[in-house]
C-alpha cells in the first residue's frame, strides 16, 4: 500500500515542483523585464519620428503629419502585447542562471545608466563622438531598430497620401512620381543617419568604463541571448504597427493636406 501511495504521489510531486520552477522563472522574468527599463522603451517607440521640421525634401512634410504618425503609431502598438511577448522569449530562451545575470547587470549601477541612456532620460557627452565603442553598442544592442521600422512605414505612408491626394500641389508637377521618390529616398537614408546618431549618443552619456562594461555584457551569452529577444519582440510590435497605418493615416492626412492648400 506504501508503494502504491509513493508511486500515485510522483506524479503530483513533479507537477507542483515544475509549478513552483515555472513561478519562480516568471518571477524573475518580471524582475528582469522591470530592471531593463522597457517602460521607457516603449515610450520612446510611441513617438519615433522627431517633432522639430526636417531639413532638405524632408521640409515638405509640415509638423501636424508627425503628431499624427506619431499618435497613430502609439494608437497601434499594444505595450501589454509586447512586455507578454517579451517575458515569454526570456522564459523560453533563458535558463534561470542567465536571468539571473541579466536582472544583477541591469540593477548594477552601471546597468541603471544604460536603462536611463536608452530611456532618452540622460543628456550630454561624456566620450569622444568618433568611439568605436559607441558602434559596436548599436549593432550588439540592436537599439533603434523598432523605432525606425516604425518611422519608416510612417514617412512612407504619409508621402503616399500626398501623392494620391494632390498635397504640396504634387500633382502640378511633371514627373511627380519621380520626385517622390527622391524625397522619399531622401527621407530613408535622413531616417537611418538620425537613429544610427541617435543611437550612438545616447551611448556617448555613459562613461568609457561604463561603455566596455555594457559591451561586455551583450557580448556575454545571457547579455546576447536577452538583448536578441528584446529586438525580436520589439521589431515584430514596430512590424505589426506599421502595417496597419495606412489606411488610419489616410483621412487623418488628406484632411490636413487640404487644410494647406491655398
Amino acid at each position: 500500500m506504501t508503494s502504491l501511495r509513493l508511486l500515485l504521489a510522483t506524479p503530483l510531486l513533479l507537477a507542483l515542483a515544475a509549478c513552483s520552477s515555472l513561478q519562480k522563472n516568471s518571477g524573475d522574468v518580471d524582475a528582469v523585464i522591470q530592471a531593463s527599463g522597457l517602460n521607457g522603451q516603449l515610450e520612446r517607440l510611441e513617438t519615433p519620428l522627431p517633432i522639430d521640421r526636417m531639413d532638405g525634401p524632408l521640409a515638405l512634410i509640415p509638423d501636424e503629419w508627425i503628431t499624427l504618425v506619431n499618435s497613430t503609431i502609439a494608437d497601434n502598438l499594444k505595450p501589454e502585447q509586447i512586455r507578454s511577448n517579451l517575458k515569454s522569449q526570456l522564459q523560453k530562451n533563458l535558463s534561470a542562471s542567465e536571468l539571473h545575470v541579466v536582472q544583477a547587470f541591469y540593477e548594477s549601477p552601471t546597468g541603471q545608466r544604460v536603462v536611463n541612456a536608452e530611456s532618452g532620460k540622460t543628456t550630454g557627452s561624456r566620450s569622444s563622438p568618433g568611439n568605436a565603442t559607441l558602434d559596436a553598442l548599436a549593432n550588439a544592442t540592436g537599439a533603434g531598430q523598432a523605432a525606425s521600422l516604425l518611422a519608416q512605414h510612417g514617412l512612407n505612408d504619409a508621402i503616399d497620401v500626398a501623392v494620391k491626394n494632390g498635397c504640396f500641389g504634387l500633382g502640378d508637377i511633371p514627373m511627380a512620381s519621380l520626385l517622390v521618390g527622391v524625397v522619399k529616398k531622401a527621407q530613408l537614408n535622413a531616417l537611418r543617419s538620425s537613429v544610427t546618431t541617435g543611437v550612438r549618443q545616447q551611448y556617448s552619456t555613459l562613461s568609457e568604463a561604463e561603455q566596455a562594461d555594457y559591451l561586455a555584457f551583450a557580448r556575454s551569452t545571457a547579455g546576447r541571448k536577452f538583448l536578441a529577444a528584446r529586438a525580436s519582440v520589439m521589431n515584430d510590435a514596430a512590424t505589426r504597427a506599421g502595417s496597419a497605418l495606412s489606411g488610419q493615416l489616410g483621412e487623418q492626412i488628406k484632411t490636413v493636406c487640404t487644410a494647406k492648400r491655398p
